[in-house]
């Protein structure tokens, strides 16, 4: 299925691939990370679910034209007021036009698939190698602020890491020795993000984080994912 969604001139495709029931619902966000759509598929081949992915031309903001201004965005910085003016000013210029623009799509996206219905939502992206790592959440890293507790684990890849908002998925993942960082939602700066948004509203999010290519080891964290939703009875009814 592909819903389609415009903003200005362009038009933002949400394709969602599901098989089996529909839960737990997988996003994608970043048309550039795709690393981590083929582990979230392969993962939902075997056990199903849900995966909702942002098609836009395979960059990883989103461009458009609006009264003749060309602006861009961060598809997860989004979430916010404070999120969307920073967003767009980073990457172009912001405007009230394009302000509103991007905010009615941010919340046509949300609406449209429910997610504030959702028992939990997992979020799948990538990085590059070293640009960020979970060793950026601990104390006196560029993210220290965002984290109130992290787990290093030695044996696996600093670039494969979970961000949770949920103390429960902390330690289960500390348990099983996956590198993961809990976000402090109290006090967490609020950049717009999906995290942040969720975090806010109480709803469980997990953001799963791997290095560009790691597929085998993103495969392995979705599972873990999964299977921790449903021991902790995260999973939608049939």
């Amino acid at each position: 299925m592909k819903v389609p969604f415009k903003i200005g001139n362009t038009v933002v495709t949400a394709e969602v691939f599901q098989h089996g029931q529909p839960s737990p619902t997988f996003l994608n966000v970043h048309d550039d990370e795709n690393t981590s759509v083929a582990a979230g598929k392969t993962v939902i081949e075997q056990t199903g679910g849900r995966l909702i992915e942002f098609s836009h031309g395979g960059q990883r903001n989103v461009r458009f034209t609006l009264n003749g201004e060309r602006h861009a965005f961060d598809p997860n910085r989004i979430f916010s007021e404070v999120g969307i003016r920073h967003t767009l000013a980073a990457h172009g210029q912001w405007s009230e036009a394009a302000h509103h623009a991007v905010k009615r799509f941010a919340a046509q996206y949300l609406e449209r698939f429910a997610l504030e219905r959702e028992p939990l939502v997992i979020a799948l992206h990538n990085n590059t190698e070293g640009a960020l790592t979970i060793e950026s959440y601990r104390p006196g890293a560029a993210h220290a602020a965002t984290s109130a507790a992290v787990h290093v684990a030695p044996s696996r890849s600093r670039d494969d890491f979970f961000y949770v908002t949920d103390r429960r998925f902390f330690d289960y993942l500390q348990r099983k020795d996956f590198n993961v960082t809990l976000q402090d939602n109290a006090s967490v700066p609020d950049d717009g993000s999906l995290s942040v948004y969720f975090g806010k509203k109480g709803i469980p999010y997990i953001n799963i984080e791997a290095e560009m290519s790691h597929l085998n080891a993103q495969i392995e964290m979705v599972r873990a994912a999964r299977e921790m939703a449903e021991e902790f009875g995260l999973m939608k009814p049939q």
